[in-house]
């Protein structure tokens, strides 16, 4: 016979995204499984399937949720060295806190907060003399080299790699 649950009052999106983060911590991201995620929750699989396509759209929307906070700090400045020092320095603290995550990023991280921040950063960029397609280049190399030198370090980050990108940066606008 199966138990009943029983339902939460609002199972949300967000819910359900610090439940996967929670179980990956857990468990890794090969035990951050649907069923371990609902089962956080008190709830069935099939709840979960409301809101995600499949595990593999659960898992895309974890990076973007975990910038959250850095990417509502990077929109408060008004340089775009110091927003895109902003993204960078935050998203290496993500991934010494969840070092499981930096895999995640195998794919562009596409979701609403991310989107918002990429807009304002290239918004500054181009108001500093950046074509939109260059500050779209320099905001995939800064999240690549944090993303590459976390995986190649094994989890350290020093940040010389980004000082370097972003003083190229800074000197190509002041050009």
């Amino acid at each position: 016979m199966t138990e009943n649950r029983g339902r939460p009052s609002v199972l949300s999106e967000e819910h359900i995204l610090a439940a996967a983060i929670l179980c990956a911590d857990s468990n890794g991201i090969g035990g951050c499984t649907m069923r371990a995620v609902a089962d956080r929750l008190g709830v069935t699989p099939m709840a979960l399937y409301r809101h995600f396509k499949d595990k593999d759209a659960l898992l895309a929307r974890i990076p973007d949720t975990l910038l959250l906070d850095v990417m509502v700090a990077t929109t408060r400045q008004q340089s775009a060295i110091v927003a895109l020092r902003s993204i960078a320095y935050g998203l290496a603290e993500i991934l010494k806190a969840h070092p499981w995550v930096t895999r995640l990023f195998e794919q562009p991280v596409l979701g609403p907060n991310m989107q918002v921040s990429a807009k304002y950063c290239i918004g500054l960029l181009v108001a500093e003399g950046c074509s939109p397609d260059q500050a779209f280049r320099w905001i995939r190399a800064l999240i690549a080299q944090v993303v590459g030198e976390m995986l190649t370090s094994h989890g350290t980050f020093d940040g010389t790699g980004v000082d370097l990108l972003l003083t190229a940066i800074e000197t190509e606008l002041g050009d």
